[in-house]
């Protein structure tokens, strides 16, 4: 097994590097040699051999007696120091190497901290790195290389990127799960999806030099939070990632759209996975759950130019190429396709209808690729479209009927339809008991039967994908955290209230992971948070608004720039000499880089769901052609010892640390670090404290935060100006939706009628507070003579006979004060065969005296005596000890 290496220490001698790694054990050790001698070429040898700790000691011994010698050069360059020296001890990893003009640069990750713990498997999140130059010559003095370098460290890494040693975290847990091979003791290849990949343009120079993958740490870039929840009777893990594409990936108006092979901007796949922590860490005999949805601009060739948006406002839209056949589009759906399988729920939150046209546009283009794209697929494999305009719901929306009430019955249908990953099997008892919100659910099983399979995939989008998609992915993801803790069996409902405690911890995990994803993307956090969308949100949160517009404002007009050409030079879209002989910064514009003039589409327009291989293969076999399949040489012994290899063993071992003695001091630090991040509930369903809560009630909007509010438009959300007055439907489906989901009757196809508002003459509580008639639906309620007359009855014989008139001088101020005398009791109320107990006395309990003369015996231990075969039995009891 080649396990990945866990710590590297790196040491520098005249002529070369030495990178000497070991394992999670620290007793396996692995070299690495990098030459000096020409700078513009990186040569790397690995030495097959595997040491042990005082075998690598010696090594660097016979290194460092070797130089010695200090070696001079001429032009009056400063001699190197003598021996071996230490340049960098235990990091954790490294990430590549990369050049600009000159030399190349070693990028190490020296700092990191764990951030969550998936079964066996730790993630870690990187705080620091450390960049070596190689060169013989040290740092250059080039001003162009200096400025590529500045250019390049203005990447954050120490910011949310993330990485692990066991567990592929550019891939679902889904993926990962049947990846495994279960029959062999859970061997598997970690191969890691380039998509979901930040650094594989600089771990391409190490790839070249043949240099084994347990050399390699990949990473992802985006965002991963976990929460531990304590039950009375259980404890469950809930972690939360969100992985970006590292394709076609850039700032908010220099990326919209996709490119040619259909790679969207702000391409985000985010996945909730859900453990019970009592359970095995093992994915096949634990008890995990997960569910995965997508995010990402509308697959269509668009854009804004950032200098035609003026002091306020929003760049115009503009379609730069119209594809009658849809090529973008088609090309996207293939890969997700190819990924999650059928059925593809795309839901479109840009407004429909507005006085000034400006996201209707991307509705109506989004619209009719899918309609063209569905004309090729089978009914059962159809996209399904739906239309919500987010802004005109929220705009007309209260707090008992807002985007999150409307969201909620979109999601669970949504949810029903994929169904989510599951490593157990579904309890009984919902066969026996069938749950009201899962009916007409059909679970999907893998081939082995082991897993419940997610099928399909929920795609959100507006025109950022950043404040409406958030909340619209909230909602969807409260849905199935539902039905993942119905079909744990934790609760009797897969319905969540959004006031429960558990609900408020996942909103603050989502509302987190939607500012990071914004201040990735557009530089700050979200203008509308979800409590924005719940209507109870107080004045703190409009001023939030406010500075997160200013904020993004900036960003996009002053920093985008800068940002966008950091990024190119990071993943390596823009390559020093030989992407272009200008430097970077003079470039007037990137498109060529992301649009290159030899890169052409050959996909077939009718069979755009198949990519050049599967549709060659079509066609051979329609021409009556024989198909020899392809028979790669097997991968020789060398090529595997290079790959990393695991299985369940190595987990639990380097979980637990079999290999090392366990401190008492460490295990109780780490016991008390997890339990300042654990949330302890009494029920899934216990609703928050509400204290103060009557603070939000009365809630007006002065005149101040109404013009900051006009004054401030840039997020899409706030455009209230450019619509139409007039209530027009806020939902709009299409038949696919119907059909997937078992739509009721009264859900037309294509239009869905908006939910009718409060009346504006309520009393202001309501605001707040529901009415006993509208929480429990007794509206239009009245009783029968039969009851009444039978409740008359009961009020004439045991109640207070009291005149309604006189009520205010007996009413009680206390509940203790609630006080009958007993000669009116004697009169009012009837007699009962129970005793006088209540809360505020007890009747003192009336013992027989051989009840007492039988507990005082049991008290007295001399009074009692061992018969003769009971001493014999105990009294050879201690010739067994």
């Amino acid at each position: 097994m080649c396990e990945r290496i866990r710590r590297v220490t790196v040491y520098e001698t005249a002529g070369r590097f030495y990178l000497v790694g070991c394992d999670a054990s620290a007793t396996k050790f692995n070299v690495l040699k990098i030459d000096r001698v020409d700078s513009k070429v990186l040569l790397i040898g690995e030495t097959e051999a595997t040491y042990s700790r005082d075998e690598v000691l010696e090594l660097l011994a016979t290194v460092s007696d070797g130089n010695s010698v200090v070696i001079r050069y001429p032009s009056g360059k400063k001699p190197h120091s003598k021996g071996l020296i230490e340049r960098v001890s235990n990091a954790y990893g490294i990430l590549g190497a990369v050049r600009f003009l000159e030399g190349y640069y070693l990028i190490l990750i020296t700092k990191a901290t764990s951030v969550a713990t998936i079964g066996y498997h730790t993630i870690y999140k990187v705080a620091e790195v450390a960049m070596i130059s190689i060169t013989m010559d040290g740092v250059s003095v080039s001003s162009e290389e200096q400025r590529y370098v500045r250019l390049f460290q203005s990447v954050d890494l120490s910011t949310d990127f993330y990485f692990s040693y066991s567990y592929d975290l550019s891939r679902t847990l889904q993926e990962n799960a049947l990846k495994t091979d279960w029959d062999n003791n859970g061997t598997r290849i970690l191969t890691s999806d380039p998509k979901f990949v930040w650094n594989n343009y600089l771990l391409d120079p190490l790839r070249n030099n043949n240099i084994s993958q347990r050399w390699c740490l990949e990473i992802i870039h985006g965002y991963i939070n976990q929460q531990l929840i304590n039950l009375p009777c259980n404890k469950l893990s809930l972690t939360l990632i969100g992985r970006r594409s590292a394709v076609y990936a850039g700032t908010r108006f220099l990326k919209r759209g996709a490119n040619l092979k259909g790679n969207v901007a702000n391409d985000v796949e985010t996945e909730q996975i859900l453990w019970d922590v009592t359970s095995s860490l093992c994915f096949k005999r634990g008890r995990f759950s997960a569910f995965s949805q997508r995010r990402g601009s509308v697959p269509l060739r668009w854009s804004q130019d950032p200098a035609t948006r003026g002091v306020v406002g929003k760049p115009l839209i503009l379609i730069d190429i119209h594809e009658p056949h849809a090529q973008t589009a088609g090309a996207h759906f293939r890969e997700m396709r190819k990924k999650y399988g059928s059925p593809i729920i795309v839901m479109n939150l840009v407004k429909r209808r507005e006085k000034r046209r400006h996201e209707g546009l991307l509705h109506e283009q989004f619209l009719k690729s899918i309609n063209y794209l569905n004309i090729f697929l089978p009914t059962e494999e159809k996209i399904c479209y739906l239309s919500f305009d987010v802004a005109r719901c929220n705009k007309s929306s209260t707090i008992t009927s807002n985007v999150l009430t409307k969201m909620d019955e979109i999601a669970m249908k949504a949810v029903r339809t994929h169904g989510w990953f599951q490593s157990f099997p579904i309890p009984n008892s919902h066969q026996i008991c069938p749950r009201f919100e899962l009916a007409g659910f059909t679970p999907h099983y893998s081939q082995d039967k082991k897993f419940l399979l997610q099928r399909g995939v929920s795609r959100t989008n507006c025109v950022d994908c950043l404040d409406r998609t958030n909340v619209a992915q909230f909602a969807i993801g409260k849905a199935a955290l539902g039905c993942q803790l119905c079909a744990m069996g934790l609760v009797d409902t897969a319905q969540l209230s959004l006031q429960s405690e558990v609900c408020r911890v996942y909103e603050e995990m989502f509302d987190a992971h939607g500012d990071t994803l914004a201040w990735q993307y557009a530089g700050s956090q979200l203008v509308h948070s979800i409590k924005t969308y719940k209507k109870t949100s107080a004045f703190q949160e409009r001023s939030r608004d406010v500075l997160q517009t200013l904020s993004r404002y900036y960003s996009n007009t002053f920093a985008d720039y800068d940002k966008q050409a950091a990024i190119n030079l990071f993943l390596g879209i823009f390559r020093p000499m030989i992407s272009s002989t200008s430097p970077l910064w003079d470039l007037p514009t990137d498109y060529y880089l992301h649009f290159p003039n030899t890169l052409t589409i050959k996909t077939d327009y009718c069979a755009w769901m198949y990519d050049d291989e599967e549709l060659e293969k079509i066609q051979r076999i329609e021409f009556g052609e024989t198909i020899e399949e392809e028979t790669k040489a097997a991968p020789s012994a060398r090529e595997i010892s290079k790959l990393i290899k695991l299985d369940a063993c190595d987990d639990y071992r380097n979980h637990y640390r079999t290999f090392e003695l366990t401190s008492i001091d460490v295990k109780i630090k780490n016991q008390i670090l997890a339990e300042q991040r654990t949330v302890t509930v009494s029920g899934i369903n216990q609703d928050v404290s509400t204290t103060g809560q009557f603070m939000k009630l009365w809630k007006t909007e002065s005149k101040d935060a109404k013009s900051s509010k006009k004054q401030a438009r840039e997020s899409d959300d706030d455009d209230e100006e450019g619509e139409e007055e007039n209530k027009e439907d806020v939902l709009e489906v299409d038949d696919t939706w119907v059909r997937l989901t078992g739509a009721k009757t009264e859900e037309k196809p294509r239009k869905e009628k908006e939910e009718r508002k409060l009346k504006s003459d309520v009393p202001i509580l309501a605001a707040g507070l529901l009415f006993a008639k509208d929480k429990y639906g007794l509206q239009g309620s009245s009783l029968s003579k039969i009851d009444r007359a039978l409740y008359k009855s009961y009020v004439a014989k045991g109640g207070l006979k009291v005149d309604t008139d006189d009520w205010h001088k007996y009413k009680p101020t206390l509940l203790t004060d609630l006080h009958v005398s007993s000669a009116a009791q004697s009169d009012r109320w009837r007699t009962t065969a129970f005793s006088e107990d209540d809360i505020f006395q007890t009747e003192e309990p009336r013992l027989s005296k051989a009840a007492i003369a039988l507990y005082t015996k049991s008290c007295d231990s001399n009074s009692y005596k061992l018969a003769a075969r009971d001493k014999a039995i105990f009294g050879g009891y201690p010739r067994y000890i």
